[in-house]
């Protein structure tokens, strides 16, 4: 019995390594291909106690907006603006914001950043 728990305990040790290579091959995903979506970034700038993303902005760049019911909506950035598939789009530290700009008000520390995202232009 002792010399079968060796042996067994053996085998897994000699065939572990090679499974968690395997394992670790299949849950990593495929090498990237093409992607047909463009993000591109417009502006960046750090956040600022009690004051607005959307208001910062403004402070910071040349903005449009225009008035939709769910507040002040980004138009265009310095030139740069929503049409044909893309949108502008804004981040508070590397994760798409869930409210408006008009509506998030930033902390010091904070990173907000404005890409414009949609499909690739055709060369």
């Amino acid at each position: 019995m002792k010399t079968n728990r060796l042996i067994l305990l053996a085998v897994l040790i000699a065939v572990l390594p090679g499974l968690n290579a395997c394992a670790r091959r299949a849950a990593s995903p495929p090498p990237a291909a093409q992607s047909a979506r463009e993000e591109r970034l417009v502006i960046a700038y750090e956040g600022e106690d009690g004051k607005t993303a959307l208001e910062l902005l403004k402070a910071r760049a040349r903005v449009r907006t225009s008035t939709s019911q769910l507040g002040e909506l980004v138009e265009e950035i310095n030139g740069t603006g929503n049409g044909g598939g893309r949108y502008l789009i804004f981040y508070v530290n590397g994760v798409a914001a869930k409210t408006g700009a008009g509506n998030y008000v930033t902390k010091a520390g904070d990173k907000i950043e404005w890409k414009l995202i949609g499909p690739k232009k055709s060369p």
